[in-house]
Parts: structure tokens; C-alpha cells; sequence
């Protein structure tokens, strides 16, 4: 599998990466991050609902929970990562990479980077090596909606000072 790289997992999916690999992944994250929850968020890439039902279902098999941003950008995953206080999270991604790629950057609590020198490496390694053993109580998928907190929270922080007009290009 050719999707791991130095910061995320991150490729032509399918192609570099497919959705077995994808569940092994996320099989494997709740050992690597030593965590009964990991947050997921996504973004519109047109493979992400499907990286992430792959990704969700392997984490439920390793007996962790799923909570289920739904479409987010990958700061609002590092916000409520260490606005919830969870242990690990993961933004389905690809970046500024085209359509045909997808990916997946995993964080840690407080929202800290896992690279494949500080984790990705043994999962990595765990898909080749380790069998799948479902577990005998399987996790469950939460849908959560902070989108409202997060807009307050960006609000305060982003005070736009008076007569200041502002456009955005999105493209």
C-alpha cells in the first residue's frame, strides 16, 4: 500500500489505497491511540461517505465508538478534538491533492499530529502482520453537531472591526 506518507495516509483511492486497507485502519487506530472513542469528521470529496462507512466500521469492530462529525473541515476536527477532550480523531482528506485522491490525517488528544514516525508506522505494519478479530462488544456511531459551538468559537476569536468589508474565494 503506497498511501502512507510522512504526515497522513494519503493517495488515488481506490488505486494507492482501497477499502479493505481503509478498515484495517481504522480496525487498528483504537489500539494505536489506546482510546474507546475517536471522532470523524469528513470532507466533500466524493469518496469520503464511503471511506468513512469502511473507516467507521473498523473502528466498531475494534470495539471503540464512532463519533460522527459529518462534514467538517479539518480545523474544526482539531477544535473539537481538544474542545471535547477526546484522545484521538481523524479527518477524512486529501487536501489540496485532486479529486481522485482521498486520505486520512489521525490526530491525538489535544489535536497532536500522528506522522508515521509516531504511529502510522505500526499500523502500517499491524496490516500486514496482525490478524482482525472482531470484538465480542462492538462500538457504536454517534452523530454529534458542534457546527454552532465552532461558529462561536470562531466568532470570538475573529472580531472584524467596523466599516471592514471582506470577500472570501472558496475556490
Amino acid at each position: 500500500m503506497d498511501a502512507f506518507k510522512a504526515y497522513d495516509i494519503r493517495g488515488r483511492y481506490p488505486g494507492d489505497w482501497n477499502s479493505s486497507d481503509v478498515y484495517k485502519i481504522g480496525y487498528f487506530l483504537p489500539k494505536l491511540l489506546k482510546t474507546k472513542e475517536i471522532l470523524v469528521g469528513r470532507d466533500a470529496r466524493l469518496t469520503s461517505d464511503e471511506i468513512f462507512c469502511h473507516l467507521s466500521r473498523g473502528i466498531r469492530d475494534a470495539g471503540a465508538n464512532v463519533l460522527n462529525m459529518g462534514l467538517s473541515t479539518t480545523p474544526m476536527v482539531y477544535w473539537a478534538t481538544s474542545h471535547l477532550g477526546l484522545k484521538a480523531s481523524v479527518q477524512i482528506t486529501a487536501s489540496h491533492n485532486p479529486a481522485e485522491y482521498n486520505g486520512l490525517k489521525v490526530s491525538t488528544a489535544d489535536a497532536m499530529p500522528v506522522g508515521y514516525e509516531n504511529g502510522l508506522n505500526k499500523i502500517h505494519r499491524w496490516m500486514g502482520e496482525k490478524d482482525i478479530i472482531r470484538s465480542a462488544n462492538p462500538g457504536s456511531t454517534e452523530k454529534i453537531d458542534l457546527g454552532d459551538e465552532y461558529l462561536a468559537f470562531m466568532r470570538a476569536h475573529a472580531a472584524v472591526p467596523a466599516g471592514l468589508k471582506i470577500a472570501v474565494d472558496c475556490s
